[in-house]
């Protein structure tokens, strides 16, 4: 199930933002995306937890139960930040085509473990610190074949993941250490996050004017190109609909399925499968999507998935059970792992 539900929100992903959306309308994207995210997980929280043991309610309490325990300010803080590294990601798909993206959000782990030190004076072995490098060697081929190659690729893409990554980074972070804090519920969490998130995220939307445009696009027929050129429509308003909720349906679930088997199972199935999910992505995008692919392409995506591949057998061997540690002796949400990303399953949903 987690393979199915990861594999077409990746593809679905590429569809819609280069296809439907032609590269543009980047903010209003975010926006349905985190719609999406808060809706599911209010319908998570409120009905799983209304089926759920007592002992599971009181690491999840109702969402109108008064206790909030997080301050506001701090969700509006985080919030901001992720409204921030979402609108990045997808404004970069102007600039770069989807399986440099895949890669580059790949990497987070680079940027998680930079943080990590500086912010939180985290420590990591010397094989920890070699899979980045080989990760970074990977990901430099790959970049270097598509800068000379592709069609689609320009140095501020890049730059704009880079500043995505470090926000996730921080996220990352920081998340951890205010549920650690404040020993607030995973799916309460995430609904409350993702709801301020979605009301930041629509404030910009509004004030770049992407609202009038995205909102008339999914009410007449065709992509984007053609609604704005006059092109004949090759999609249906319902079409897009379907799509669009279809897309943020395997986002949430895909992460929700995968939390089940890291529960279930451990960290390494759950890691293997991420990885293999990936290298399965990138081989559709280049076969489906028409992106242009040389040995040099193959070189860094094989060195790159190589250091993936590592890092989740290092993972498994460690015995990694994807539990936050605060939570060790609680049950784990449905949700505790990345939407999109199932690779880091102890860490709160964000999306490649």
């Amino acid at each position: 199930g987690v393979f199915l539900f990861t594999l077409l929100y990746g593809y679905l992903q590429e569809l819609l933002s280069v296809t439907l959306f032609n590269r543009d309308l980047p903010l209003f994207f975010s926006a349905i995306q985190f719609f999406a995210y808060a809706f599911w997980s209010y319908i998570l929280h409120t009905f799983v937890n209304k089926e759920s043991s007592p002992h599971a309610k009181a690491f999840n309490p109702p969402l109108d139960s008064g206790k909030i325990g997080v301050p506001m300010k701090a969700y509006v803080g985080i919030a901001i930040v992720r409204a921030l590294d979402m609108a990045l990601t997808n404004s970069a798909m102007r600039f770069i085509n989807y399986p440099a993206k895949t890669l580059i959000k790949s990497s987070r782990v680079i940027f998680t473990m930079l943080v990590g030190v500086v912010v939180s004076r985290k420590r990591y072995s010397l094989l920890e610190y070699f899979q980045v490098v080989c990760m970074v060697i990977g990901l430099v081929i790959f970049l270097h074949a598509d800068a000379s190659r592709a069609a689609v690729f320009q140095p501020v893409g890049v730059l704009m993941l880079v500043l995505s990554l470090t926000c996730d980074g921080f996220i990352t972070n920081w998340s951890e250490i205010i549920m650690r804090k404040y020993h607030v519920g995973q799916d309460e969490y995430i609904y409350r996050l993702y709801s301020v998130a979605l009301v930041a995220i629509s404030f910009a939307t509004q004030l770049n004017g992407e609202v009038s445009r995205g909102l008339y696009f999914l009410s007449v027929p065709g992509t984007l190109d053609e609604v704005e050129s006059g092109k004949p429509p090759t999609w249906s308003c319902a079409g897009k609909l379907f799509l669009i909720i279809l897309f943020g349906t395997t986002g949430f679930f895909g992460s929700s399925a995968a939390a089940a088997i890291t529960k279930h199972f451990g960290a390494l199935p759950m890691s293997l499968t991420s990885v293999a999910r990936k290298a399965t992505t990138l081989f559709l995008s280049f076969v489906l999507f028409g992106n242009d692919c040389s040995f040099e392409h193959i070189a860094g995506i094989f060195i790159f998935v190589s250091a993936l591949l590592m890092k989740a057998m290092g993972k498994g061997m460690k015995g990694a059970n994807g539990i936050l540690p605060y939570t060790s002796n609680k049950k784990p949400s449905l949700s505790m792992v990345k939407l999109g990303d199932t690779e880091n399953c102890k860490s709160i949903p964000w999306t490649v």
